[in-house]
């Protein structure tokens, strides 16, 4: 196999891995805006501002569980990103 072949298997998986864990942040993401937007409806938790922090006694436990999913997912995110671009540089410097 060609140099760049050995690169890129060596970087996918973590690339693969990676773009399933934004997906997953942007699906948390997306359902704790969801239900705190319709427990704000309610009348129940105080609306909820881009860039502000969340505290746990500002939203619902289920608002709470989906912020805290995407919080996870989107470090896990940029982990693996950094790890895959990490393990392509090592292999190239190293092999190449």
């Amino acid at each position: 196999m060609g140099t760049d072949v050995e690169i890129w298997m060596l970087f996918a998986p973590f690339w693969l891995l990676g773009m399933f864990a934004a997906l997953g942040a942007l699906w948390h993401f997306v359902r704790f805006l969801s239900v705190h937007g319709k427990a704000h409806a309610a009348g129940h938790v105080s609306k909820y501002e881009m860039g502000t922090r969340v505290h746990p006694h500002q939203t619902t436990s289920e608002g709470h569980h989906h912020y805290k999913r995407a919080e996870i997912a989107l470090m896990l995110f940029i982990a693996l990103t950094v790890l895959g671009l990490g393990a392509g540089a090592l292999w190239s410097l190293w092999g190449g």
